[in-house]
């Protein structure tokens, strides 16, 4: 496995790999992103192309091309192996069959499944099908590309064709494809009289299908059935069309999330190919991470009923949460009820459609004004709990302020009665002042921590006495780990070092650091870095001191002991004489 390991990393490049999922930019010697594990605004995911590494400086993830893939794909090693192993061209399959994923049986059988459906449309009911779709103007290329397919009206007929393929029952099962019969006398085909979608995951792999109902007259059944949650197919976490819009999406730095099958291929039909569908599903938090990847603007598409209804309010809240940019398109046309049909009608309408994006606090603003008396108490009252949620959700004071604003103009209140109410109107929990305290010293502490480290991996030897009298109590458990191990290794030159503590603690920590100096010290001459060094060290001394004297606050409030009390003022006096001392040397 490590020749296998060692031919990929000769082949490829961390830089390329990276930029296959997000938009990096050239920053000096290294790539920047907004980091696609944690919400931020600026970017602080950085890539080095010297190193091969990654890291992120704000959730301080980090790793090679094999743990970005495991990360951002969700899988072990095997699987981002093969990934990686297929981007490279190195054959994998015979290099150690105990360990081959046992999804990859499940893969197979989707796979000779989508081959089956594409088949049947050479049969007399497939041939009706295909004239539907036809009809509704999908053309043959859009059928090759997105591998639609029809199931016959049969029990048995993939359930006979998978089991020639070689697979079992169990695996048909376990695919999602067969349904156990209730007698136990075998299985049925889970996919009977339908047009076949195939959902593709961003390998290009089939992992499920969604199944529109065709050639029956059956009301009781029912338009759409999808895959059921399988080991390969989560549908809390699959976007149709993802696997061939997300480079669009990150070139245009914007997804259009439509609702329908039809709706997404019929518009990479019409040139506009940063759509992806959620299928008829929610939207969830696990969608939004995927796009995340690509772009943080989301574009919700919209007819003249959407607008107001509650699963689009929860999607848009969703979204504002995960604080997404988001933006809506209204389709106006009433003959048309989605994309798919106004781009039948005529592809150019949709494309100027598409363009034609909106804030989403603008749509539903106006739908909120239109739907109750804006003059009256009571429907001032109804507009104002419509729109306080959302209200709530932006992510800049600045948009709150100029919505709040808008509201009291429209409803001719004073705009502090409108905050007021706002704040007053049921909606989610903020995070109390109390948490607030307790997670930002947290945060500050270990970026005190890494930045030392930083500072330290731009000359360490430099600073190679200075380390010997670093107190570990003042640190994070990893940041002090990374110096003590750092004074044990004989060597002054970088590269040796770092491959040096990477052997003996298997640990990116000091090559995170050593990022970290090139972004934060390249410019820096001695005198500077040790003023710095000698600043960050009071710092951390100055943090660990006023937690200590805290303690001590609490210990004298709650203890009753006068002996006890003597020896904690004593202790405290300690404190603050060198707190003092830390401040004049400062000055």
């Amino acid at each position: 496995m490590e020749d296998n390991v060692s031919k990929i990393k000769g082949r490829l490049d961390v830089v390329d790999v990276i930029s296959g999922y997000l938009k990096l930019q050239k920053a000096g010697m290294n790539f920047k992103a907004r980091c696609p594990f944690h919400n931020e605004k600026t970017p602080s995911f950085v890539v080095s192309p010297e190193r091969q590494v990654w890291h992120c400086f704000g959730c301080s993830k980090g790793g090679d091309m094999f743990t970005f893939v495991q990360d951002i794909e969700g899988v072990e090693f095997p699987e981002a192996l093969r990934i990686l192993a297929t981007k490279a061209g190195v054959e994998i399959g015979s290099f150690n069959p105990d360990v081959k994923d046992d999804k990859a049986r499940l893969y197979e059988v989707c796979e000779s499944a989508t081959k089956f459906f594409e088949k049947q449309f050479n049969s007399n009911t497939g041939k009706l099908a295909l004239e539907y779709l036809k009809n509704r103007g999908v053309v043959d290329s859009t059928i090759l590309e997105f591998r639609l397919g029809f199931a016959p009206n049969d029990w048995n007929a993939l359930g006979t064709f998978l089991k020639n393929c070689g697979y079992s029952e169990t695996e048909m099962i376990d695919a999602g494809m067969a349904v156990k019969r209730n007698d136990g006398s075998g299985v049925y085909d889970r996919f009977r009289s339908r047009i076949m979608f195939p959902v593709f995951d961003l390998n290009d792999r089939v992992i499920g299908f969604s199944a529109r109902i065709f050639g029956t007259e059956d009301k009781e059944t029912a338009k759409y059935i999808n895959t059921p949650q399988t080991r390969i197919y989560d549908k809390s976490g699959v976007l149709y069309g993802l696997n061939k819009a997300r480079m669009e999406i990150k070139r245009s730095d914007l997804c259009i999330l439509v609702e329908g099958n039809m709706d997404t291929l019929m518009s990479h039909q019409a040139g506009v190919k940063n759509v992806v569908a959620s299928s008829g599903t929610a939207l969830a938090q696990n969608h939004l991470k995927f796009i995340k990847r690509y772009t943080t603007n989301l574009c919700l598409c919209l007819d003249s009923d959407k607008a107001g209804n509650m699963a689009t309010k929860k999607d848009i809240l969703l979204a504002l949460g995960e604080n997404f940019r988001v933006t809506g398109i209204e389709i106006q046309d009433n003959e048309c009820k989605d994309p798919a049909d106004l781009i039948r009608k005529n592809p150019s309408n949709w494309v100027q459609t598409a363009a034609e994006e909106k804030q989403i606090l603008e749509i539903v603003f106006n739908k909120a004004l239109s739907k109750f008396d804006r003059l009256s108490v009571e429907g001032k009252k109804s507009i104002i709990n419509e729109l306080a949620p959302f209200i709530k959700k932006l992510a800049t004071y600045t948009e709150k302020n100029y919505w709040t604003g808008q509201l009291a103009i429209e409803l001719r209140t004073k705009e502090e009665i409108i905050s007021n109410d706002i704040q007053l109107s049921k909606g989610e929990l903020e995070i109390n002042k109390n948490t607030q305290d307790k997670i930002q010293p947290t945060i500050a502490t270990d970026l005190l921590s890494d930045t030392l480290l930083s500072l330290i991996m731009k000359d360490p030897v430099l600073f190679k006495d200075d380390l010997k009298n670093i107190n570990p109590e003042l640190l994070d458990d990893q940041t002090a780990e990374a110096i003590v191990t750092l004074t044990s290794i004989n060597s002054n030159n970088v590269a040796d070092l770092l491959k040096d503590f990477r052997d003996k603690n298997h640990s990116y920590k000091l090559e995170f650091a050593y990022l970290k100096s090139q972004e934060f010290w390249k410019d820096s001459k001695d005198e500077e870095l040790k003023t710095e060094f000698t600043n960050l060290m009071h710092k951390l001394e100055e943090r660990h001191l006023r937690i200590k004297l805290e303690k001590i606050g609490f210990e004298m409030r709650t203890g009753d002991n006068k002996t006890n009390q003597l020896a904690l003022a004593s202790e405290a006096n300690k404190v603050l004489n060198r707190l003092g001392e830390i401040h004049r040397s400062d000055n």
